[in-house]
């Protein structure tokens, strides 16, 4: 009789419209990474500039030949009003104004003056990629005239760039040599962004999912009926559970293997530094994982017995997605060593909170607190499904909480 409970919980929230919203979502998650990647490509390379020199110089006339080998030039001139026009049409990033004077100051031992002015045409990252890559060729410029007025490359590009910095960082007593702070740190970044979401969103949609079945059947009586059937009140919990536990994974997974497309296109890997998971690790992880779905599943039992009808289960999602959006923010902003005291034990007492940091303790190898957060899970799920089975086996699956009865329940 479980194994029919449980196939009916599957087909009720495993259907058509529900797997075709998840994968719309996911489709256009995936396009919109693929859009962004091509969009930042296109913005690394040819760049389109226009070139007004108004100075006659030598030198003058080597940093346009300069300027022409390193970018796409859409004018070469001096009337400022064509290269406005060029740039317009061109749809170019910049005009280069190389005024009066320049190789004259430059001979003289001074500073000249060169102009850029800019045409954005937004505020996006392609534009911050393309005005970064020009600045960066400006620099590449300077070491050129440098080479020049000194007759010497070589010390022109020692005098720009004199040292060659090697970096080695220590992370809580383990040694990445030659990656510095700021590499780990964009490793860690990309964990810290993309597994909790992604455990919030298997949280949350098994979550929702099973908030919603429940407030339905209690709406359109089909509870009621499956009450008075010769079948024990703890599978009917146990296949409502399980059900949103197969469910919920594979919802979240065609949702995230969208997401991981988008935000592929935002993160940068750093190879070599030995950041790899083991076998115990994913064990670790994965036992983490499912005891917290499970814990959460508990919960969002609760909260359905507690749900009138659809329209009310709707709000009861909302806690379950701010637990779960509090130690994603934590675990963002500091490690959970790091905490103050009493946040660290709020944090910790959150069930939610113990995947979302294992793979970065896992990294540390810190595997007490993991195990430790593991013990504790599996205490919170017996305790919270024992809860849901005697509230299931009373009349409050059927009656809700009504304020005359509460303290009945209780002093049981």
């Amino acid at each position: 009789m479980f194994g029919r409970l449980l196939k009916k919980e599957i087909k009720e929230l495993l259907n058509l419209g529900t797997i075709v919203s998840v994968v719309v979502v996911a489709v256009l998650y995936g396009s919109l990474g693929n859009v962004f990647k091509s969009t930042v490509e296109k913005s690394t390379v040819g760049q389109k500039v226009a070139i007004v020199r108004e100075d006659t110089g030598t030198i003058a006339e080597l940093a346009e030949k300069a300027l022409g080998n390193m970018v796409d030039i859409v004018y070469a001139g001096s009337d400022l009003k064509e290269a406005e026009e060029a740039v317009k049409k061109e749809k170019a990033s910049a005009i280069i104004v190389i005024p009066k004077g320049f190789s004259q100051s430059l001979e003289s031992g001074e500073k000249a003056r060169l102009e850029i002015v800019w045409y954005l045409r937004g505020t996006g990252l392609s534009e911050a990629v393309s005005t970064g890559m020009i600045s960066s060729l400006i620099e590449s410029l300077k070491v050129q005239l440098a080479s020049f007025l000194l007759n010497d490359p070589k010390k022109a590009q020692l005098l720009f760039d004199p040292l060659e910095i090697v970096q080695h960082t220590y992370l809580r007593g383990n040694l990445f040599e030659n990656h510095s702070p700021e590499a780990i740190m964009n490793v860690f970044y990309s964990q810290n962004i993309m597994i909790p979401i992604l455990i919030m969103m298997l949280i949350i949609m098994s979550g929702s999912s099973l908030i919603s079945s429940l407030a339905l059947e209690k709406e359109n009586k089909t509870l009621e009926t499956l009450l008075t059937m010769p079948v024990k009140r703890e599978h009917i919990a146990l296949a409502k559970i399980v059900g949103s536990a197969i469910v919920g994974p594979i919802l979240a997974g065609i949702y995230m293997a969208g997401f991981y497309s988008y935000m592929n296109s935002l993160t940068q890997n750093v190879q070599g530094m030995g950041l790899n998971f083991k076998a115990v690790d994913f064990l670790l992880i994965g036992s983490s994982l499912f005891l917290s779905i499970l814990a959460g599943l508990s919960l969002c039992m609760l909260l359905g017995m507690m749900a009138k009808d659809y329209r009310s289960a709707q709000l009861l999602t909302f806690p379950i997605s701010i637990l779960a959006l509090v130690p994603m923010i934590a675990n963002m902003i500091m490690d959970f060593s790091n905490l103050p005291g009493v946040l660290k034990v709020i944090v910790f007492l959150i069930p939610f909170s113990h995947p979302i940091m294992s793979p970065k303790l896992a990294f540390y190898g810190d595997y007490g607190l993991i195990v430790s957060g593991i013990l504790y899970l599996l205490i919170f799920s017996i305790v919270t499904t024992v809860f849901v089975f005697r509230i299931f086996n009373s009349d409050y699956a059927v009656l809700g909480w009504q304020r005359e009865k509460r303290l009945k329940f209780f002093s049981r």
